[in-house]
């Protein structure tokens, strides 16, 4: 998460930048659509030249920024970390069999819910929302790193097979798209890396201005959403509102429902035998039900379009093969677009729980601390606050739990200390009814 100093107005807009620039791109999507259609379909040997730049530019800020000593503390939790990888890339992308085959009209927002689930974990929200809920932040960096690495070559796949069961003849070159995936992604994330560890001036330059880079970030991000809007804006206006309406819906179901079923799963491994701590489950809830909104615009920007009248003379070359396409990839982008905004609000909102009650806690450990050693000043002589099973070892230890008395030189009052111990016991059961993990786990 991005800290901020200055005056509220600042902080506001830093924190809230992502909407407030979605909002805007909406906007001028909308009223004046021809600047991002022109950028839109701009080409180069079949290369949508901006909007991979725009690509190349969020992954080369996450390498320079991306810090390595987390990284290797978070492999400890790699049983986690492989149960994320197989959630988000494969349990959550199959589900787009369920939304592909919603009756959407028009369908285009269907496919888009289904591509939009093979995608994986979002960049930086997910991270963002895991320190906000003091979960395990390290290794929701790594869920991200790992999943939008393999992503390139298994979400591809994954929207082939999908696209293919609903639309006869369609035609997704999905060595194409990860080709596409890899200069967009691997290649800009490697560069930023490795400038960052090869050549100190640019390290010294992302912690200075992380800030600066961070909304550079998420500028890239409403780019791609301007774009993608002033594209298909005469489709968006034919629309019914009704129809757009359900697309929303849609969307917020579909983040509801990775949410869920992430929750289940934390739920129910602990019974297998897979131990997940409490920081670890918080990052595990979040980066599986969170997805890639760039990631998801490139793949659909490089899609089969049509065979639609306003793509035979924007998408010629699409429509020449006689292939099935998906119809306006715009239309296609918009459930994505709000399933990307909802899943920050509602993310927000369970990270901002666990964050309240993480810190009850804390403040209850901190009252009941202050008291216990004002009773330590009192009693300097009386053993150490331990809890009342240590206490009964040491006791049998010398005989006191076999009915005799205790060696002489075992100099306190038994009752005096068990109250101690008992009071102390107290507190740790009323922090871990209320969720404390530990501060080795607040990351």
């Amino acid at each position: 998460m991005v800290e901020v100093q200055g005056n509220p107005v600042k902080r506001f807009v830093v924190k809230q930048f992502l909407p407030l620039g979605f909002c805007v791109a909406v906007v001028f999507a909308l009223l004046f659509p021809i600047p991002g259609n022109v950028l839109y379909q701009y080409k180069v040997n079949g290369w949508k030249l901006v909007t991979t730049v725009n690509m190349a530019l969020i992954f080369f800020i996450f390498g320079i920024t991306l810090e390595t000593t987390e990284l290797k503390e978070a492999m400890k939790g790699y049983k986690v970390l492989l149960l994320a990888i197989v959630t988000i890339l494969f349990l959550t992308g199959l589900t787009g069999f369920i939304f592909i085959n919603m009756d959407f009209k028009p369908m285009e927002f269907g496919y888009g819910l289904a591509i939009f689930a093979c995608v994986p974990t979002s960049l930086s929200s997910g991270v963002a929302l895991v320190i906000q809920g003091y979960g395990n932040a390290a290794l929701a960096l790594l869920m991200t790193v790992c999943t939008n690495i393999l992503g390139i070559f298994i979400s591809p796949l994954v929207v082939k097979l999908i696209l293919s069961s609903a639309i006869k003849d369609i035609k997704v070159d999905a060595v194409d798209l990860v080709i596409k995936l890899g200069v967009s992604i691997i290649i800009p994330l490697l560069v930023g890396k490795s400038v960052r560890e090869l050549w100190a001036p640019a390290l010294r330059f992302a912690k200075k201005y992380k800030v600066p880079l961070y909304l550079v970030n998420q500028f890239q991000i409403v780019m791609i959403v301007w774009q993608t809007l002033s594209h298909s804006q005469h489709e968006l206006l034919k629309q019914k509102l009704y129809d757009v309406v359900f697309a929303i819906m849609g969307a917020i179901g579909q983040h509801f429902f990775f949410l869920l079923l992430a929750i289940l799963i934390a739920w129910v491994v602990p019974i297998v035998g897979m131990r997940m701590q409490d920081g670890e489950r918080k990052a595990f809830i979040i980066m599986c039900s969170q997805k890639s909104l760039p990631t998801a615009a490139v793949i659909i920007s490089y899609l089969p379009s049509g065979p639609g009248d306003s793509f035979q003379h924007v998408e010629g070359d699409d429509v020449a093969t006689g292939s099935q396409g998906l119809g306006d990839l715009g239309l296609v982008a918009i459930p994505c677009i709000v399933f990307y905004v909802m899943q920050v609000f509602v993310d927000a909102f369970l990270a901002n729980g666990w964050a309240s009650k993480y810190e009850k806690g804390q403040a209850l450990q901190s009252k009941y601390a202050d008291q216990l050693a004002q009773l330590e000043k009192l009693e300097p002589h009386a053993p150490s606050l331990i809890a009342s099973t240590v206490i009964e070892e040491e006791l049998n230890a010398y005989g006191a739990g076999a009915g005799a008395a205790p060696d002489t030189e075992l100099r306190f009052d038994v009752a005096e200390v068990t109250d101690k111990a008992r009071l102390l016991g107290g507190i740790v059961e009323q922090s871990d009814h209320l969720g404390v993990s530990g501060q080795n786990q607040a990351r």
